[in-house]
């Protein structure tokens, strides 16, 4: 109801609405660039705040509705609950809240971002869906790489700055695959020359959707995805401290995935099996103290 300059909505009311992976985000109010929202999150996600390029920008708000947050950011883990509130100013790094029950969390911005996030992250997750479409061996693939990067990054304890950066590029470092031709994708015999060629472009490609992403560059992680730590990988062939921290955790969360899933070309191999072929090339295709993190993750999990 509106009248006379007061607007009143229903629980369930919205000027629109997006649907992520994990969470919804709905714009309850918008007006000289201020932006009013609530995001509903589920347990086990995380929720993440950036910093803004523009140091000029007013405060960002966010009050627990309901839920629990944790942040990790300090020495001491800090829990926040329903009631508890956030405001963030300068900030120069990104801070990282684990979501530990579903979560809802009203959200204030200084500045219109909420069709920015709409149109852009639904659409790289629209491009994973096609993927998945075209490619029924690669179903929810990149969603388990990012799970197992983040693990294993949790475990090495590195510097919480680069987690989101790292989770954004596990979840993305496929899209390439959208520019690649079906009959490759699925080709259950030896790919050709020309065709392997053409498949190692996909980095590159995937790196191109991702900086679209204005909030958080994880272009570079994406792009060296698939490099090797002796320097054999693709596309630029760096090696060892030259490839990110977070494209090497990638690159053994992805080798692990991949082989430990049907592809067109082979069956999976056991969880084992894909541990030991892991082990084999520790050293030479990926970094030791990475694998290492990689190893303890899996017992953790009582996974092997």
């Amino acid at each position: 109801m509106k009248y006379k300059g007061l607007s009143i909505f229903n629980a369930n009311d919205a000027l629109d609405r997006v649907q992520l992976p994990y969470s919804e985000l709905r714009l309850l109010a918008a007006d000289g660039g201020v932006e009013v929202m609530v995001q509903e999150l589920k347990a086990g996600s995380t929720f993440d705040v950036y910093p803004k390029k523009d140091r000029s920008v007013l405060i960002e708000f966010f009050y627990v509705l309901e839920g629990e947050l944790e942040f990790t950011g300090y020495e001491e883990n800090q829990k926040i609950h329903s009631g508890d509130y956030i405001y963030v100013k300068d900030i120069d790094h990104t801070c990282t809240f684990n979501v530990n029950i579903n979560s809802k969390v009203l959200f204030v911005s200084p500045q219109p971002i909420f069709h920015y996030i709409g149109e852009v992250i639904s659409t790289l997750h629209q491009i994973n869906q096609e993927i998945d479409e075209k490619d029924k061996y690669t179903l929810n693939h990149c969603e388990r790489v990012q799970n197992l990067a983040v693990k294993i990054a949790l475990e090495m304890n590195i510097d919480r700055g680069k987690l989101s950066g790292l989770a954004v590029g596990a979840l993305f470092h496929d899209l390439g695959m959208i520019s690649i031709d079906d009959d490759i994708l699925v080709k259950a015999d030896k790919l050709t020359r020309e065709e392997l060629a053409e498949m190692k472009k996909h980095p590159i490609h995937s790196a191109k959707y991702v900086k679209k992403i204005k909030y958080i560059d994880a272009s570079g992680i994406v792009i060296q995805h698939h490099e090797k730590y002796n320097g054999t990988g693709y596309p630029k062939g760096l090696k060892e401290e030259e490839i990110l921290l977070e494209a090497r955790i990638i690159s053994v969360a992805d080798a692990y995935d991949a082989m430990t899933n049907d592809r067109p070309f082979r069956k999976a191999i056991t969880q084992q099996e894909a541990v030991n072929e892991i082990l084999k090339y520790s050293g030479t295709w990926y970094d030791p103290i990475v694998v290492n993190a990689f190893v303890q993750v899996l017992k953790k999990d009582k996974i092997i």
